[in-house]
């Protein structure tokens, strides 16, 4: 059905994964158009009690591919929109996501991790918001999310210096629901799904209403200021300097 999205339902738990390894699942339009299918269909099949979202391989996601934001006509309002409403179908669906989040979440692979209602990690998980490395304000609603979980001056401490959150930091700051021991991911998120399915999952879905309504009701306003400021900052000097630097093995040097 989708070309690097997989889906699979078993006992209940539906698990969608970002299926393109060789490229540490870095996301593009068609991916993030998948995913919300994916998440979208997931809602609707009453099959589906609660869904897991992971990647496939060493990392969660690496979040934008370096490589076509060298085009320089990869960044775009279209697409950060895109991107936005990608993180959102997870908050607006009306069964409980988990993160597993395997290596690195990195950009708007941390954005998408963000938008689960839970996050189960290791302590060699990484959170890495990453936008600024490359000299952009960040997508995927990342910096609405974290404002929501660990507060605003946090929030402008991790999207300023963009320092990954290991698991255990992550856990301290309520990034992280659970830990899981080394090598025991999987069996540490299902058994948390597990868990889940043995709660009252209708009461819990009006629960996730109100969160959405009450606490994201204007994320699309955020989402709108989000995808101008990323189009702007898309054809800066300052992010063709930085994806020119990385691909090049070299620090960037800013101007601006």
């Amino acid at each position: 059905m989708y070309e690097h999205i997989k889906l699979s339902v078993q006992d209940g738990i539906a698990t969608i994964t970002i299926d393109r390894p060789a490229s540490n699942n870095a996301l593009n339009a068609p991916m993030f158009r998948d995913l919300i299918s994916a998440v979208e269909h997931c809602d609707a099949d009453d099959a589906v009690k609660v869904l897991i979202v992971t990647g496939a391989g060493k990392n969660f996601s690496a979040g934008g591919d370096i490589k076509e934001m060298a085009s320089f006509d990869f960044i775009s309002y279209d697409l950060s929109i895109l991107t936005g409403q990608a993180s959102l179908a997870l908050r607006k669906c009306s069964k409980l996501v988990i993160a597993m989040v395997n290596g690195a979440a990195a950009g708007a692979g941390c954005g998408i991790a963000l938008g689960a209602d839970f996050r189960i990690m290791t302590e060699k998980s990484c959170l890495l918001t990453a936008f600024s490395n490359v000299a952009l304000p960040g997508d995927t609603g990342c910096i609405y999310h974290l404002k929501q979980i660990v507060g605003l001056a946090r929030t402008i401490e991790l999207m300023a210096l963009s320092a990954p959150v290991y698991g255990e930091e992550a856990l301290r700051l309520g990034l992280a629901t659970r830990l899981a021991p080394d090598g025991k991911l999987a069996e540490e998120t299902h058994t948390f799904a597990a868990k889940l399915l043995r709660r009252p999952l209708g009461a819990l879905a009006m629960q996730k209403q109100l969160y959405y309504e009450v606490f994201y009701r204007d994320y699309m306003a955020y989402s709108r200021l989000e995808a101008e400021n990323l189009a702007k900052a898309g054809k800066s000097a300052d992010h063709r300097e930085a994806v020119t630097a990385f691909l090049e093995g070299r620090k960037p040097q800013f101007n601006q």
